[in-house]
Order: C-alpha cells, then structure tokens, then sequence
C-alpha cells in the first residue's frame, strides 16, 4: 500500500511527466490521429433559423398584397407544343407557341438557305407559303427575275374555260412553248397583261416575262384555296420532276411548274405534305448545273426543317 502511495505521491511531485505527455500530444505526427469534433446545430439554431425563413415569406406576401401585384405562379405547361432549344424555354398561349417556333424555324431557315446560295453565281430567292394561314417567309422575295416558263401560270388560269383542256395539259405537264405562243396570239398581250394585273401581279409582265417568288406564291394560294383541281391535276406528275419534286419524300405530291432559260432555273407549286405549303424557288444568272444540283438540296433542308413544326 505504501508503495503504492509513494508512486501516487511521486507522480504529483513530478509535473514534468505530463507536461512531457502534453507535448507528445502536441507533436505533428500525432495530429492525423486528433479528430476535431464538430458541434452540430442544437435545436434552438434550426428552430430559430426556420422562424427567419418564414417571417421572410409572410413579409414578402404582406408587399406583394398590399401594392396589388401578387399572381399565383402558374405551373409550367410540359406538353410537346412548349419548345426547349438551348436555353430558351416557351411556354404560354398554345397559338403564341406555335407562331414563335414556325418564326425561329423560318429564320434557321433563310440563314441556311443563305449559307447554301452565298457565294455562288448570280441570285438565289424563295419563298415557303403556310397554306393553313398565308404565313410566308424567303429571300429576294419582291426581287424582280426572269419568269421563264413560270409565265405560263396565270395564262392557264385565263384560257381555263376557254380553250380546250389539252391546251392546259400542254402548259401544265409538258410546258410546251408553242401552245403558250398561240395563246398569247390568240388572245392577245394586252389583255392577257391586263388580266395579270386584275390577280394583283403587278410586277409580272409577259412582254418581258418576267415577275417575282412572291406574286408567284400568291397565284398558287389562289389555284388552291379556290380548288383549281383541273389545273392542279395538269401541274401533277410533270415532265420536270427533278428539282422542288426531287427533294420531298416519295410518297409527298407535288403540283408544280417548272420553267428553265439560259442561267434561270425555276420551280414552283403546292407540296401536299401533311400540313400543305407552297414552295417557290427562282435564280437568274446561274451557273445552270449548280441550279440543277442545290433546288433539290435546299427543297429537302425546307421541307425537313419547316414541315415538322407546322
């Protein structure tokens, strides 16, 4: 017992022991081993943090009451008619959405159309018509061009009923020249040019044949919404099949015409997709063999692009 008392007394008479074991403690390997505990957040910190937030919440509804401005937040509408690209999310008026996302795709797809075209030989222009409500978008859309064959359009619409209906298969599916000429003799310019002008097309001219993608357009709105089905049928299954025709799906009708000259290369008509539209295409002064390459790409850019989000 004694001997355990006198090494009780010992350790209290030698202090330098546990200075020395503190400083052990203290040393740097050691400090691996020391974990420091942390102190979490007792029940009055969150208790007093959760008051904030409200009174926070209850302040900010107070404001909003009194100054006559608060709304109940609508909850976003996740159908397929909201439209996502990048960043940009739509939502809203389901007639707003769509006309938002056919004015995007329309602009993808004059600045595509302009990549395709700039830097080429001579003018590029068309213009796509909605046929559901004449929303219309192009380029050089007013640009006064060489018609070619295009000409034919609105004489076949004024010797309809006049003339025999093979004088119109004539024009329409063969394009035939001689036909147009003895028509035009036949019934003279000036009253067919008078004619021209009483649809609106006052940039269309037969003595210089020429007119523009937009007053194009316009005559075929007309041929459609009056369901001109007789000289529809006579634009149907042409002998030009390989330009506007050539770049829609197989199965997609096309009611068209076509009209070629010496660096003119133009096509036309109806492209009878699920949502119809009308689809012009005109050049002037144009390496002809490039024209004959890149209608039918860009028909296909047109139609993937805008027919999907019509």
């Amino acid at each position: 017992m004694r001997l355990f008392g006198r090494d009780r007394e010992e350790e209290k008479e030698s202090p330098s022991k546990n200075v020395r074991s503190k400083l052990k403690d203290l040393n740097p390997e050691n400090k691996k081993r020391r974990k420091e505990v942390v102190k979490p957040w007792g029940k009055k910190e969150r208790l007093l943090v959760l008051s904030l937030l409200l009174i926070t919440v209850f302040i900010s509804i107070v404001f909003s009451l009194s100054s006559g401005n608060f709304r109940i937040p609508k909850l976003p509408d996740f159908s397929l008619d909201n439209i996502f690209k990048g960043e940009t999310v739509i939502i809203g008026n389901k007639d707003a959405v769509e006309k938002a996302l056919r004015q995007k795709k329309a602009e993808e797809i004059i600045s595509e159309f302009k990549d395709e075209t700039d830097g080429l030989k001579g003018t590029y222009a068309f213009e796509v018509i909605d046929l559901s409500d004449e929303f219309k978008f192009g380029i050089n859309q007013n640009r006064v061009m060489q018609a070619a064959s295009l000409i034919k359009l609105p004489l076949m619409l004024y010797v309809q009923g006049k003339v025999d209906d093979s004088k119109l298969e004539a024009m329409g599916k063969r394009s035939d020249n001689s036909v147009f000429i003895e028509l035009i003799a036949k019934f003279g310019r000036s009253t067919v040019q008078d004619y021209i002008e009483s649809l609106g097309m006052k940039e269309t001219s037969i003595e210089e044949n020429t007119t523009t993608t937009d007053e194009i357009g316009n005559l075929f709105v007309k041929i459609y919404k009056d369901k001109n089905e007789k000289i529809l049928n006579f634009l149907t299954d042409t002998n030009f099949e390989k330009w506007i025709k050539a770049g829609v799906p197989e199965n997609i009708k096309v009611s068209h015409k076509y009209g070629r000259e010496v660096g003119v290369v133009n096509d036309a008509g109806v492209v009878y997709s699920q949502n119809p539209f009308i689809l012009v295409i005109m050049t002037q002064g144009v390496d002809e063999f490039e024209a004959d390459r890149l209608i039918p790409e860009l028909t296909k850019m047109i139609y993937s692009k805008y027919e999907k989000n019509l």
